[in-house]
């Protein structure tokens, strides 16, 4: 307590920073009984003694230099526009030094406005062939510049609409022809948040003044030396932005490959890091602090799913479960936070908003270690070295963000310096400074891309395995559903197979028999895919082998039934079965398919159970006398389920009408193809001329 008084007895006194040491207290009576005095309740009369009218500041040799305004600038809390006037009396005001805020300068805890005034003096003989211009590298929040009580320009919107911007870049503000003057500047200081530093308000940067060259050529200066202490940063943003462009190109030609989405979206943070730095005018504290909670929860997200899928961990439902629970948390405590942003809490109600800010953001924070849980969880597991050190330094990083942010976010209350000991540099490379975080954030990512790699060059492996599988089932389904139909004496026969797939569900056989006779089976499968084209398979080749015991359609389908039953696991096929003779006569039987069109009017079939659900089930046949010229259609179920975009299916009255007059095979699909295709589609149609004629 008595070192606070000690500092402010010396700031009163206008000797800051000469010489004052703490360690000298016992060694400086005269202070110590100073102190004593203002704990007693004298410090009014003893500043008032100190308050004079600063001497101007001589600017001497200024040239094509620049000076600092270091020296005593006179202060004074509320607002008032009189004074900005150059005539306006302000002895009576406190000496304030710029360049630091004015909390650690006796106004602790302080929002509002604040006035700052100096008296600056221009020699006689300078030159008048340059233009005078202020820099102010930084103020908290927002202000306006007095020149000779004009208003010269501004940083950022004082109220009643104030707007300022937490990453502000300096501003020049133009003092025309080098005079002398009294320069005034309006502080406005924003409530705090709990994102707040403990020192805040007013001139936290040093201004400068000097002519218009020199000012713009001391920015380009600064501005390279910003840019060079933070090329590491900006060069592991800009790689982590093209690895999240790759990624998003590669998601979005396979939607299946979710690693691939959750890397792209893990890399948008970087994305808006980059723009905030190059572009820091970019966002308005309004804007930055409501996108920065959601834009961190997102990649907090994103980082967890992705590390749950490099670290094979996504086979644990309850993982999973509790990732998406706490997913939907930590977007809704952030969208939260943002809508707050959308009021004026600066004027109506900063009380309430820094205490909402306060316990929506605890919880966001605490939500970062669950990654610390993933990689502990993987640790667990047997790992190989690339995913133990993935899941080593996604703990340390985390470790060192989560205590950094937990620490730092509302250092201003707890009076924590860990996180500034964290972000102290461990070494300076080519003048770019590299803390702890940005050490272990690297490896982190290092890390992430090499696994991503990894594991994406593992799942191209098995993509090109499965599609060699699936080009043989094609090349084993080619065979077993025919392209070209044997001749059908007495019949024109055409068919289109037009599969959903690259494979799929669906068959039909043509099988000669004797006396002119053939049997024609059509049939689909449940399911699709690989699967169903593996039940086709063996489908068919039954047919084959029980034709050679029975021509009779119904006996063929129960011997299907038979040796189907128990082998489809728990799915089963419907089928149509018919043996047609050169005159016209026609046997069919039904298991569960849909049954044919007979001149564009459905013939009546006897129900029956799909093969494969019951072992004793029983076919009935049904006997068809077919003229000249009589045509015979079946067909898949594909072709039924056909659905338009609005969610129409195609439907049996669209068929029946489809089929009012004689068509192709391959007419009847496209059309349903053009409606919609969402199964597959097999349509064959039987035509009676009479005599020996080709297939179609």
């Amino acid at each position: 307590m008595l070192q606070a008084w000690h500092r402010q007895a010396f700031i009163l006194s206008g000797e800051v920073g000469a010489g004052y040491d703490a360690h000298m207290l016992p060694r400086m009576p005269g202070f110590l009984f100073l102190s004593i005095i203002l704990s007693v309740g004298l410090c009014g009369p003893l500043c008032h003694a100190q308050q004079v009218q600063a001497a101007p500041v001589v600017l001497k040799d200024l040239g094509r230099a620049t000076i600092p305004l270091d020296g005593l600038w006179q202060f004074k809390t509320g607002d008032d526009p009189a004074w900005a006037s150059p005539t306006f009396d302000d002895s009576a005001w406190q000496p304030i030094q710029a360049g630091r805020p004015w909390e650690g300068q006796g106004h602790p805890g302080y929002t509002g406005f604040g006035w700052y005034r100096i008296h600056l003096a221009v020699p006689e003989n300078s030159s008048a062939d340059w233009q005078l211009a202020l820099l102010i590298p930084y103020i908290e929040d927002a202000g306006e510049v007095y020149w000779n009580g004009e208003l010269v320009g501004s940083i950022g919107k004082v109220p009643p609409r104030p707007s300022w911007y937490p990453g502000q870049l300096p501003a020049v503000i133009p003092l025309g022809a080098p005079r002398s003057g009294v320069l005034a500047m309006r502080v406005w200081k924003a409530p705090h948040v709990y994102l707040s530093d403990p020192d805040e308000g007013g001139l936290a940067g040093m201004p400068l003044v000097g002519s218009r060259e020199a000012i713009k050529a001391l920015i380009d200066r600064t501005a390279y030396n910003n840019l060079r202490g933070h090329l590491f940063e900006i060069v592991e943003e800009l790689i982590s932005a093209l690895v999240g462009l790759l990624a998003l190109f590669a998601w979005l030609r396979n939607r299946h490959r979710h690693m691939l989405g959750w890397l792209a979206l893990a890399m948008v943070f970087p994305v808006y890091s980059i723009a905030r730095f190059l572009v820091p005018q970019m966002h308005s504290f309004a804007a930055f602090y409501g996108t920065i909670g959601p834009m961190v929860t997102i990649n907090d997200i994103a980082s967890w799913f992705l590390l749950i899928y490099l670290l094979g961990l996504n086979e644990n439902a309850g993982l999973i479960r509790w990732t998406k629970i706490l997913a939907v948390t930590g977007i809704s405590l952030a969208l939260v936070d943002s809508a707050m942003v959308c009021f004026d809490w600066t004027r109506l109600f900063p009380r309430f908003f820094l205490i909402a800010d306060v316990v929506a953001t605890i919880p966001e924070v605490l939500l970062e270690s669950f990654i610390a849980v993933i990689c502990l969880l993987a640790i667990r597991k047997r790992q190989d070295a690339a995913r133990w050190t993935l899941a080593l330094s996604a703990l340390i990083s985390n470790l060192l963000q989560g205590t950094g942010d937990i620490s730092g976010l509302g250092a201003r209350w707890t009076h924590w310096t860990l996180a500034s000991k964290l972000s102290a540099p461990l070494v300076i490379i080519g003048g770019a400074a590299l803390p702890a975080s940005a050490i272990a954030g690297t490896l982190f990512l290092a890390s992430v891309f090499y696994v991503a790699w990894r594991y994406s060059v593992d799942q191209s492996e098995k993509q090109n395995t499965l599609q060699q599988e699936f080009r043989s089932a094609q090349e084993l389904q080619q065979v077993l559903i025919p392209d070209a139909l044997p001749a059908l004496p007495g019949y024109v026969v055409t068919s289109a197979y037009r599969p959903a797939q690259e494979v799929g569900g669906d068959f039909f056989q043509l099988i000669s028999l004797a006396e002119d006779n053939a049997l024609l089976v059509i049939g689909d499968v449940s399911g699709k895919g690989l699967r169903a084209a593996m039940a086709v398979a063996l489908i068919v080749g039954a047919i084959r082998s029980t034709v050679e015991m029975t021509q009779d359609p119904a006996a063929v389908l129960a011997a299907l039934n038979r040796r189907l039953h128990g082998r489809l696991r728990g799915g089963f096929a419907t089928c149509l079965a018919l043996r047609l003779d050169a005159d016209g006569r026609c046997v069919i039987a039904n298991a569960g398919h849909l049954p044919p069109f007979l001149n564009g009017k459905e013939v009546e079939l006897p129900p029956a159970l799909p093969l494969g659900l019951m072992e004793a089930a029983e076919y009935e046949p049904l006997h068809l006398q077919m003229d000249r010229g009589d045509r015979l259609t079946l067909y898949t179920d594909g072709l039924l389920e056909a659905r338009n975009a609005a969610g129409e299916l195609f439907g049996f009255e669209r068929i029946a009408e489809l089929l009012a007059r004689p068509r192709e095979a391959h007419e009847v699909a496209e059309a349903a193809q053009r409606f919609g295709q969402d199964d597959d589609i097999t349509v064959l149609s039987l035509t009676l001329v009479g005599g020996l004629q080709p297939a179609e």
